[in-house]
């Protein structure tokens, strides 16, 4: 219930800032501004799951097409992190947990500064587990939600970092390089 209500709420004040928003604030960031693809590739931090230590930190990488009419950008993206079982009164660390991510995201853009692009969207998708033991081995899948809030600085035309936080199953900050084309 205070997922759904979280998400709604989260809805909400996207499609109230566009409604009711002046016309500078109803556009791109002139660093994104026209027909744009945004890439995102990063490292993440947070949600190691319960008795885990994190192996390999989730990998995320992100693509968005930024080119509607309205400040909206829809895209695709990918994660993938690694665990092992971590018990303080055990030495097994033959379970190893790799979780792969991926889904669908769409996110609304804020107009503030000319080269940061700040945005918050939404994301669904699917998170794939797959738990090896030794020799043998086994797999789950779960449904995947998420919602965030990020921004991009651009040093160049084309190259800059970002910063996201939010729910994403894999993390709750990720931050690396954005690229546009």
């Amino acid at each position: 219930m205070k997922k759904k209500l979280v998400l709604a709420l989260l809805m909400a004040t996207l499609l109230a800032g566009g409604a009711f928003a002046q016309e500078w604030y109803n556009s791109y960031a002139p660093g994104i501004d026209g027909s744009a693809i945004l890439a995102n590739v990063g490292i993440g931090f947070g949600l190691s799951p319960a008795w885990f230590k994190t192996s390999l930190p989730p990998i995320t990488a992100s693509v968005e097409y930024a080119g509607l009419p309205i400040p909206l950008s829809v895209g695709g993206y990918f994660g993938f992190a690694r665990y092992k079982f971590d018990l303080f009164w055990s030495d097994d660390d033959a379970l190893v947990l790799t979780r792969i991510a991926f889904g669908a995201r769409a996110a609304w853009h804020f107009n503030f500064i000319s080269n940061l692009d700040t945005y918050a969207g939404l994301a669904i998708g699917w998170m794939v587990n797959t738990y090896s033991e030794d020799y043998s081995l086994g797999s789950s899948g779960d449904f995947l939600y998420g919602f965030y809030a990020g921004g991009r600085y651009f040093f160049t035309n084309n190259i800059g970092v970002y910063l996201e936080a939010g729910y994403s199953g894999l993390t709750l900050v990720s931050a690396g390089l954005s690229l546009k084309f």
